[in-house]
């Protein structure tokens, strides 16, 4: 047989079929365009996540809010130290106004009996060792009045003035028409004061109509 009958018998080879090629390209074509899609949502990815981020208006804004916040507690802050340590002075000073009421109350017998002394004494005799124990009691009570004062005890002046609840404690009346009706006419027992507060009252007979 020759090679040209040869030839004719063997089968030609088959071509590729187009719609093959045309599918893969296609394929192909989908694949890049996922992969285009995707690189798109990539890339809007962040947009989306920056877009929930507060504006730097919106930052400032609330910043200075902040900071006034904190300012306001801080000036409250301050205002309740300093009304603190205003009352702890105010509570100090009346704590050394007053820390000698209960001494000043037994001191306050002392004066009474020194002035009781005094009235029954013969403060005009003529006897000169009598003279000296009046001379001696009253220097006495002097140097006690002033001692009392110094630490802000204070006799009150009764006779002569109108009657005063706060400073006076009335026992009796007087009928006397030379006087305005509740008038001090008689002390019985002086009243003190301990820096402007009330120590003891004094003990008076007041004036009434006759």
């Amino acid at each position: 047989m020759s090679e040209a009958e040869e030839k004719k018998m063997s089968p030609e080879p088959e071509s590729p079929e187009p719609e093959n090629s045309e599918s893969s390209k296609t394929e192909s074509q989908a694949v890049e365009g996922e992969v285009v899609e995707e690189e798109t949502e990539s890339c809007t990815l962040p947009e989306e996540e920056n877009s929930t981020e507060p504006s730097l208006e919106a930052q400032l804004q609330m910043a200075l809010d902040k900071a006034e916040e904190q300012q306001k507690n801080y000036l409250r802050s301050m205002a309740d130290m300093d009304n603190l340590r205003k009352r702890n002075a105010r509570e100090m000073e009346q704590a050394r106004k007053f820390a000698v009421e209960g001494f000043a109350r037994d001191m306050l017998s002392v004066a009474d009996n020194l002035e009781r002394a005094m009235s029954h004494m013969d403060q005009e005799s003529d006897n000169e060792q009598i003279k000296a124990i009046v001379d001696g009691v009253k220097m006495v009570n002097s140097e006690l009045a002033k001692s009392l004062e110094k630490h802000g005890i204070k006799r009150i002046e009764a006779m002569g003035q109108m009657f005063d609840p706060n400073l006076h404690q009335a026992v009796m009346q007087v009928a006397d028409d030379r006087v305005p009706p509740d008038t001090v006419v008689q002390e019985m027992q002086a009243g003190y004061t301990l820096n402007e507060r009330l120590l003891r009252p004094s003990m008076v007979g007041v004036a009434k109509a006759p």
